[in-house]
């Protein structure tokens, strides 16, 4: 297989602020930069330019990268890559995706509660500034008529489903809201979701992890990792902020604003959904598939069909080398040759069997047998040809 590297989705954000006087790398650029592939396919990242004493951006890449986290982000694509190997391996090329975005100096709010130690009230300032980057996020203001959909139009990403991902798209929220009423009925559930049409419509961030806030020395706060942000009616933003308590360690639902029409809260119910899910997905995705039937709204976004090249226009050529051995095991000597077991001296010879001289005799004196008296023929049923 030719090592040319091949291009099929591409996204530009928005545009890097005037103060930043460093170029976004290229395609080529970070190709060649994002060598390492991780021997179990996890997301690999980098600080660009790699030298610099005061990064400007930080690189996201691997094949787990989730496209719908590039809206975020200045530049991103997506490329096919041979391994150098590939006449052995028949696995096919890794399929890459980078992510451009902003280097944020600063802690995580993991990090932070952990210097704080048992300073309280340092605790109660950080939960505070998460909750209000997740208020913040709330408050993003959503298109009218927008669907339910992840932020780059794919299907819903959110908690409430099986691998974080709806098994299907949905043209508008009444269809959202049918599919989970179906499944709470077969699943016997008391509850219903209700008017969900009618909730606002906010920017859901639902992988509330502590990981994922950064506070920096100014003591402003970053949010980063938008894999899993979606477009959905505000129940499922209450959704995601009350099953965070476990991954945060604090309750911090009455911190967060979320806004919502008055009357109107399908929190319990989605929670109702969530349970039986776990195990249940697959009925879920089938009971879709009766209700609305099969069709797709995803046209795959940021499709581009082109080769990498480098600043001369010319075809960047490049190949991966292996992270993991070949699934298809060759020998470059003959398989060695069993031999026996490695014994340094034989095992003592088992005792002899004792001699077989019949079953044992009974003695008596033994009870009378009595005979069973034959059955009554009024308490016979041959109705169906079994007595009874």
């Amino acid at each position: 297989m030719s090592e040319t590297v091949l291009m099929n989705r591409e996204w530009y954000g928005s545009p890097v602020p005037a103060h930043i006087t460093t170029p976004l790398p290229t395609a080529a650029e970070l190709v060649l930069l994002c060598k390492e592939v991780h021997e179990l396919g996890y997301t690999s990242s980098l600080a660009y330019p790699p030298d610099a004493k005061s990064p400007t951006f930080w690189i996201k890449n691997g094949h787990s990268v989730i496209w719908n986290e590039v809206p975020a982000a200045y530049y991103s694509c997506r490329v096919a890559i041979c391994y150098k190997d590939n006449l052995k391996y028949s696995g096919g090329p890794a399929y890459r995706t980078y992510v451009v975005m902003d280097y944020v100096q600063g802690k995580t709010a993991s990090q932070l509660l952990q210097d704080a130690a048992d300073d309280e009230e340092a605790k109660d300032r950080i939960y505070e500034q998460v909750a209000f980057a997740l208020s913040e996020l709330n408050r993003i203001p959503v298109p009218e008529g927008s669907r339910p959909a992840a932020v780059n139009g794919g299907k819903i990403r959110h908690d409430l489903f099986e691998f974080t991902v709806a098994s299907r798209p949905y043209r508008n929220v009444t269809e959202l809201e049918d599919h989970l009423n179906v499944f709470l009925s077969m699943t016997k559930a008391k509850r219903r979701v209700e008017k969900l049409a009618q909730e606002p419509m906010v920017f859901c961030y639902s992988d509330v992890w502590l990981g994922n806030f950064i506070i920096d020395d100014d003591g402003g706060i970053v949010v980063v990792d938008f894999e899993d942000a979606s477009i959905l009616p505000s129940s499922f933003s209450r959704f995601s902020i009350a099953g965070a308590w476990d991954k945060i360690d604090r309750d911090i639902r009455d911190m967060v604003v979320v806004p919502k029409t008055e009357g109107i809260d399908n929190t319990s119910a989605l929670f109702d959904v969530a349970r039986p899910m776990v195990n249940g997905a697959g009925s879920f995705a089938k009971a879709g598939r009766r209700l609305l039937g099969n069709y797709d709204t995803e046209n795959e976004p940021d499709q581009v069909h082109k080769l990498v090249t480098d600043a001369q226009s010319q075809p960047v050529i490049f190949a991966l080398e292996l992270a993991r051995p070949s699934p298809h095991p060759t020998f470059g000597e003959p398989p060695p040759i069993f031999t026996g077991y490695p014994f340094t001296e034989l095992p003592p010879p088992l005792p002899p069997l004792p001699s077989f001289t019949g079953p044992p005799t009974l003695t008596g004196p033994f009870p009378p047998v009595t005979p069973r008296p034959p059955p009554n023929k009024a308490s016979l049923n041959f109705s169906n040809g079994h007595g009874i």
